[in-house]
């Protein structure tokens, strides 16, 4: 048994307790539940979908699932043509997506630590970290434990790309864009995004009728997320975005973080009258003029 970095998410799939409990009394949900494990988990977690034959191997992405939660995992290694982190926050983001469709919400949180795998387990203080981290996640949320955080900051220094699919909530904490519109991410690749948007749409508007007030504030929550990217995402989604944003006034969420334009006025209190000032910082070569010069 050898312990070795890794990046982990962990999922659970919200409501899926009383969905179960009332699956045994109704076929039409048990017809449902069916589907939910033969056709639409197997898909979701399937492994060579996003970058051909060779995605498998290069990430050695694994997906392991047990009652109601997900458990997406990949090594660390600095060999690795792509990034263990990366990969398993787009695989968590595919299984959203796939499990939304069928009108279920997903919570969860991403570590990077210690984790032994074997073909159907996984152990160790990275994978513990992410499971303790969702237990006190609130809303219908991916989050990125401090850990995840850091290393993707490492990422970035490294020069990777600044990744889009990160986001930052209403507290400042750093989540997945866990809906990302991007075509390749849904659970069917040939599938049409706006098409997709509307039923997510039509999904919440009906979730907001149950009268489970905790569940119902789950959905309100997910407003946000969902208003976020029709407004922020509308060239990826296509069609009239805007008209799918639903009228809440919730809190704003900060959509492709990492890609923030620069305050224009981020040298206000630079400024002096008769003096040019410049500065050089990573990224950014910007003067801060004096109204007079």
């Amino acid at each position: 048994m050898k312990f070795s970095t890794h990046a982990i998410a962990y999922l659970d799939i919200l409501g899926f307790s009383k969905f179960v409990e009332e699956a045994e009394k109704d076929n039409n949900k048990l017809e449902l539940l069916d589907k939910l494990f033969n056709e639409v988990i197997p898909r979701s977690i399937s492994l060579g979908d996003r970058k051909g034959d060779d995605y498998k191997t290069r990430t050695r992405l694994k997906c392991l699932t047990f009652s109601d939660s997900f458990v997406v995992s990949a090594p660390v290694s600095d060999k690795s043509t792509y990034p263990a982190l990366i990969a398993v926050s787009i695989k968590a983001i595919q299984i959203v997506h796939s499990l939304l469709d069928m009108g279920f919400l997903v919570r969860g949180a991403i570590a990077v630590g210690n984790a032994y795998r074997t073909a159907s387990n996984i152990l160790g203080t990275g994978f513990q970290e992410a499971v303790e981290r969702e237990k006190t996640t609130k809303h219908p949320q991916i989050v990125l434990t401090e850990s995840a955080k850091e290393a993707l900051d490492k990422l970035i220094k490294k020069g990777w790309p600044r990744y889009a699919i990160y986001a930052k909530d209403e507290l400042g904490q750093v989540i997945l864009n866990s809906i990302h519109p991007e075509k390749t991410y849904l659970p069917n690749k040939n599938g049409d995004v706006a098409d997709y948007f509307k039923k997510y749409r039509q999904t919440i508007l009906e979730k907001l009728s149950i009268d489970n007030l905790e569940s119902r504030q789950k959905w309100i929550w997910f407003i946000g997320l969902f208003n976020a990217n029709v407004k922020e995402m509308s060239s990826l989604i296509g069609y009239n975005a805007q008209a799918l944003k639903i009228d809440e006034k919730l809190f704003a969420l900060t959509l492709n973080y990492l890609n923030q334009e620069l305050d224009p006025n981020w040298a206000e209190p630079f400024k002096a009258p008769g003096f040019r000032v410049k500065f050089n910082h990573p990224g950014r070569n910007t003067s801060a003029q004096g109204e007079n010069f």
